[in-house]
C-alpha cells in the first residue's frame, strides 16, 4: 500500500513529466513551422524567377536536368537542420529534467539512501524526456549539448563532476544512516547553482 508521501511524490513526478512533454511538443511544433516558413519563402522566390523570361529559358535548358538534384540537396539540408534542433531541445530539457529530479528528492532526503536515490539522476534518468538520453550520464549530456551550441560553461561542468564524485562517495556509505544536514545543504547548493546556470543560459539562447 502506498503511503500519502509516496502518492504525492508520484503525482509530482507525473506533473513534471507532463510539463516537460508539453514544452517539447510546443518547441518541436515551432521548429516545424519555422522550417515550413523558410521553404515557402524559397519557393515563392523560385516561382517568381521562373515566371520571368530568363527563368523560362533557364528552366527549359538547365533546371529540368539539375532541378531534382537541387531539390534533394535543399530537402536534406532542412531535414538535417530539423534533426539538429530536435536533438538540441531534447538535451536541454533532459538537463532541466535531471536537475529538477535531484532538487526534489534532495529536499525530502533524510537518509544516505535518500541522497543516493536523488543523485542517481547524475548517471541515469528517472523520468527520461527521450529514450535516446535515458542512460547517458549528465556530464555526457552536457558535453553533447555544448558541442551542438558551440560553447561551454566550465562552472556547470565542474558542478556536475562534483555531484558525480559525491555520488560515488555516498554509494560506499550505509543507506540507512541519517544524512547530515551540512551534507544535504551542500548537495542542494550545487544542484541549485546548476539550476541557476541553466536558467541564465536558456534566456540567452
Amino acid at each position: 500500500m502506498l503511503t500519502e508521501e509516496k502518492k504525492s511524490l508520484i503525482q509530482a513526478e507525473e506533473r513534471f513529466r507532463h510539463e516537460v512533454a508539453s514544452k517539447i511538443r510546443s518547441e518541436l511544433g515551432a521548429v516545424g513551422e519555422e522550417v515550413r516558413d523558410v521553404e515557402r519563402g524559397i519557393w515563392d522566390k523560385v516561382n517568381e524567377f521562373l515566371n520571368s523570361n530568363v527563368g523560362m529559358w533557364l528552366l527549359s535548358s538547365v533546371l529540368v536536368t539539375g532541378g531534382a538534384g537541387a531539390y534533394q540537396t535543399m530537402q536534406h539540408h532542412y531535414e538535417l537542420k530539423l534533426r539538429n534542433r530536435t536533438q538540441l531541445i531534447t538535451h536541454q530539457f533532459e538537463i532541466a529534467n535531471r536537475i529538477q529530479n535531484m532538487k526534489y528528492f534532495l529536499r525530502k532526503a533524510q537518509t544516505i539512501g535518500d541522497a543516493q536515490l536523488a543523485l542517481k539522476s547524475v548517471f541515469v534518468s528517472k523520468t527520461p524526456v527521450n529514450p535516446d538520453v535515458e542512460k547517458l550520464s549528465l556530464s555526457v549530456i552536457y558535453f553533447n549539448f555544448y558541442q551542438m551550441i558551440g560553447t561551454q560553461n566550465k562552472e556547470a561542468l565542474d558542478l556536475v563532476r562534483k555531484l558525480e564524485d559525491r555520488e560515488y562517495i555516498l554509494q560506499t556509505q550505509k543507506p540507512s544512516d541519517p544524512l547530515p544536514d551540512a551534507e544535504k545543504q551542500k548537495l542542494l547548493g550545487w544542484v541549485e547553482a546548476l539550476e541557476q546556470i541553466e536558467i541564465k543560459e536558456s534566456h540567452t539562447r
